[in-house]
């Protein structure tokens, strides 16, 4: 199926684009939750924003291996260059690091929700927000450099 951003993209990895470029968004939301008091609504909400990423990459994933977008993406420009393995390398590793310290969060959360958490919730959360941000911007530019060019 066709994107609908205009670009080479299918509408599976538009719709991880886009979604994507609103997840430190609604992260930052789920901060402001948890700041005035709302616990139980920054624990739903970062439940339902880590499940709509998972589903996003097994969407992702299925795409690039059945759907097309790897065959798709050898016409870029940058297909094959060394440019464009190192970011995928640099974004591999930002998104795992940050599936992984999400999930790491939420069940360590969960397991002590809602008494009073026995370490730094709130750095480890700065920093996986950070995380994601990092993992969301190399993700912008891996699509700019595979679809758009």
């Amino acid at each position: 199926m066709e994107g609908f951003l205009g670009t080479r993209g299918n509408f599976v990895i538009d719709l991880v684009m886009t979604i994507s470029g609103f997840l430190p968004f609604f992260m930052l939301f789920a901060f402001y939750l948890a700041a005035i008091g709302k616990k139980h609504l920054h624990k739903y909400l970062q439940i339902i924003l880590f499940s709509t990423v998972l589903i996003l990459v097994v969407a992702l994933e299925t795409s690039i291996q059945f759907g097309g977008l790897s065959d798709i993406s050898k016409q870029s420009p940058y297909s094959g260059t060394i440019e464009l393995t190192i970011l995928f390398i640099v974004h591999l590793i930002f998104a795992i690091s940050s599936f992984l310290g999400w999930l790491w969060l939420i069940i360590k959360s969960a397991k002590r929700y809602p008494a009073a958490f026995d370490f730094d919730h709130k750095k480890w959360g700065k920093i996986l927000f950070w995380d994601i941000v990092l993992m969301v911007i190399t993700g912008w530019m891996l699509y700019w450099m595979t679809f758009v060019a």
